[in-house]
C-alpha cells in the first residue's frame, strides 16, 4: 500500500498560501550587512559628494555585530576591516608592482611582493578593526541606547588613534576625511581633531540603531540635531576664522607643479633629462614670480639628486639661488641631501641674502616602513637579503634646533614644513607647531611637499591630498601643498581650496594666503584629553554591563 504524502505547509497568513524559503539563509544577512557597510564607508574616499553616507553607513555593520555570537562577531569584524581597508589601499598593489625596474627586480616577482604587502596591510588594519568590533559587541549584548552610542564612538575613536601610533602607525582613511566636502562639519575638527569628529560620527550611526529598534524618535531626533547643530556651529566658526583672516597680514604663494613622473629616477636617466627637470621648475617658478607670488613651493624630490653634499652644493643651487635674488622670491626646494654617509629627505630653504634666518633646511622626520628603510634591519640582517629595499635607505631627521623663518614684503613667515607621509598624522604637525611657537612669532603657515607619482593615478593621491584640508581646519592654518605630478592645492584655514592643479598636469598656482596664527582648541588640547575620556566611557560601560 503507498504511503501518503505529507500535506504541503501553508503560511499564517492563509490556507491555501504556498510557504516561501527566505532568499538567502539567516546566516549570511550579517555578512551581507557587514560587506554592505564596508562598502558605503568607503565610498566617501572615492566621490567627496556622498559625505553624507558615512552618517549611516556603519549602521549595518552595527545591526551585524548585534545578532551575532562572539566568533560570528569576531569574523565579521575581520571581514569588515579586510574590505574597507582593501579598498582605501587597494592602490598598493600597481604602486609596489610598478616598483620592479627601479629596484632592478623582474615584475613577475614584484607582484608577489606587492600581494604578499598587500595582504599584511590588511590583517594589521583588519587587528583594530577586530578591536573595535569586540568592545562594540560587548557594548550591544544589552541593547544599545543613548549612553552605549556614545560609548560605540568611543571605541571607533580610541582604535583610529591607536592604528596611528608606533613605528607601523597609518592613519590612512580616517572616517574624518570623508567629510572634506562639506565643510561646515569639518570644522569639528578644529575642536575635537580627526579622531574626534570620527567618533561623533559613529556616534550618530549608533543612534540610528538605537532609533529604529527601539521606535524611539528621540534618538533619531538626537542624532539629527547633533550633525545639524556641528554643521550650524561650524559654519559660524568659519565665518570667524574667515572675518580673522581678512585682518590678518597676507602673503602671495605660489605652487610649482612640474609634473615629472617617476620615470626620473630609472637607472638609464641621462644627464640632460635631469638638466630640463630643474630648467623647467626654474621657467614656472619665474613665472610665478611675475604674478606677484613672494614664496614659491617645490615639490617633494622635485629634483631627483643630492643638492648637498656634506656641505657642498650640488648642481642647481647656484640657478636657483640666482632666481631668488633677481625676483625677490623665497623658495622651498624638496632634493636630497647627504651627509656624514647618510641620506636624508630633505626641503630646503633659499632665498635672497637678508631674506633668510636661521636654518635653511628640514629633513623629513616620519619614514615610510619598507619604502624608505627597513624596520630592524640591524637586528635582523637577513632581512635585507630577502625583502626588496632602496640601495641606499633614508635616514630619520630630527627637529631642527631653530624652525625655518623668511622674511618677505616686510613680514615674517615661519611654515611649519611637512614631507608626504608626515602630513598622516594631526600630532606630528601639532609637535611642530608648539615647538616652533614657543619662540616668536609663532608659525604661521604649513607646507606639505610631496611626490605622489609612484601611486598612478589611483585614490591615493586624490585622498592624499584632502588630508590637507584636515590639517588646515585642524590648525587653522593656510597649507600650500607642493605634488610633483598631482594633487597641488592652496588651502584656506577654513579648508576652502582656493587653488588646486588635477593630476599629470604641468601648473602654477598662484594666490594670497592669510598669515594667521591663532591656536585651535584642538591644537592647543591634543588628541590626550579625548582619548582619556573616551576610554573611561568605555570602561564604564563595560563594568555597568
Amino acid at each position: 500500500m503507498a504511503k501518503r504524502r505529507p500535506p504541503r505547509s501553508v503560511s499564517a497568513r492563509g490556507l491555501g498560501e504556498t510557504a516561501i524559503a527566505p532568499l538567502a539563509p539567516p546566516a549570511w544577512r550579517p555578512v551581507a550587512l557587514t560587506l554592505s557597510a564596508a562598502g558605503l564607508l568607503a565610498l566617501p574616499l572615492f566621490v567627496p559628494a556622498t559625505f553624507f553616507v558615512a552618517w549611516f553607513a556603519l549602521t549595518p555593520f552595527l545591526t551585524a555585530l548585534q545578532t551575532s555570537n562572539r566568533r560570528f562577531a569576531f569574523l565579521l569584524s575581520l571581514l569588515f576591516g579586510w574590505v574597507y581597508h582593501g579598498l582605501a589601499n587597494y592602490w598598493l598593489v600597481p604602486t609596489v608592482t610598478d616598483l620592479g625596474p627601479f629596484a632592478t627586480i623582474p615584475i613577475s616577482t614584484m607582484k608577489v611582493w606587492a600581494l604578499l604587502a598587500f595582504v599584511v596591510l590588511l590583517f594589521w588594519q583588519g587587528l583594530f578593526a577586530v578591536l573595535f568590533g569586540a568592545l562594540t559587541w560587548l557594548l550591544l549584548r544589552q541593547g544599545v541606547d543613548g549612553w552605549r552610542s556614545v560609548g560605540i564612538g568611543a571605541c571607533w575613536l580610541l582604535t583610529e588613534w591607536l592604528r596611528s601610533l608606533g613605528l607601523f602607525g597609518y592613519p590612512w582613511a580616517l572616517l574624518a576625511s570623508s567629510q572634506v566636502a562639506f565643510l561646515p562639519l569639518l570644522q569639528a575638527v578644529a575642536w575635537v581633531g580627526s579622531f574626534g569628529l570620527g567618533g561623533i560620527l559613529s556616534s550618530v550611526n549608533a543612534l540610528w540603531l538605537a532609533g529604529w529598534q527601539q521606535r524611539k524618535g528621540g534618538y533619531l531626533a538626537i542624532a539629527f540635531s547633533i550633525l545639524a547643530g556641528l554643521s550650524f556651529l561650524g559654519w559660524v566658526d568659519m565665518e570667524r576664522i574667515t572675518r580673522l583672516s581678512q585682518a590678518t597680514p597676507h602673503l602671495r604663494v605660489a605652487v610649482v607643479q612640474g609634473n615629472f613622473g617617476k620615470e626620473r629616477w630609472r637607472p638609464d636617466v641621462s644627464f640632460d633629462e635631469l638638466k630640463a627637470i630643474l630648467w623647467t621648475h626654474l621657467r614656472l617658478s619665474a613665472q610665478a614670480a611675475r604674478q606677484g607670488a613672494r614664496l614659491i613651493v617645490w615639490s617633494e624630490t622635485a629634483l631627483p639628486w643630492r643638492l648637498r653634499e656634506n656641505g657642498r652644493w650640488g648642481y642647481g643651487a647656484r640657478e636657483i639661488q640666482l632666481l631668488t635674488e633677481r625676483y625677490r622670491v623665497a623658495l622651498l626646494v624638496g632634493a636630497g641631501e647627504w651627509w656624514g654617509g647618510k641620506s636624508f629627505n630633505a626641503c630646503f630653504f633659499l632665498a635672497p641674502q637678508k631674506a633668510h634666518q636661521r636654518t635653511d633646511v628640514v629633513h623629513k622626520i616620519r619614514l615610510v616602513p619598507f619604502g624608505e628603510f627597513l624596520p630592524w634591519r640591524e637586528r635582523f640582517p637577513w632581512l635585507a637579503k630577502w625583502l626588496p629595499h632602496a640601495p641606499i635607505e633614508t635616514t630619520f631627521g630630527t627637529l631642527p634646533n631653530f624652525p625655518p623663518s623668511l622674511r618677505l614684503d616686510g613680514k615674517i613667515v615661519k611654515p611649519a614644513t611637512l614631507v608626504c607621509f608626515e602630513s598622516l598624522f594631526p600630532f606630528h604637525l601639532r609637535y611642530l607647531l608648539r615647538t616652533f611657537s614657543r619662540q616668536s612669532p609663532p608659525v604661521n603657515l604649513v607646507v606639505i611637499l610631496t611626490n605622489d607619482s609612484w601611486f598612478g593615478n589611483t585614490l591615493a593621491p586624490y585622498h592624499h591630498a584632502r588630508v590637507a584640508l584636515l590639517r588646515a581646519v585642524e590648525f587653522r592654518r593656510a597649507v600650500v601643498r607642493g605634488a610633483g605630478t598631482g594633487i597641488s592645492l592652496i588651502s584656506l584655514p577654513t579648508g576652502k581650496v582656493v587653488r588646486w592643479a588635477g593630476w599629470n598636469e604641468r601648473r602654477v598656482l598662484v594666490a594670497n594666503v592669510p598669515l594667521l596664527s591663532t591656536f585651535s582648541v584642538y591644537s592647543v588640547l591634543g588628541d590626550l584629553p579625548f582619548v582619556l575620556l573616551a576610554g573611561a566611557i568605555v570602561g564604564w560601560l563595560l563594568r555597568r554591563r
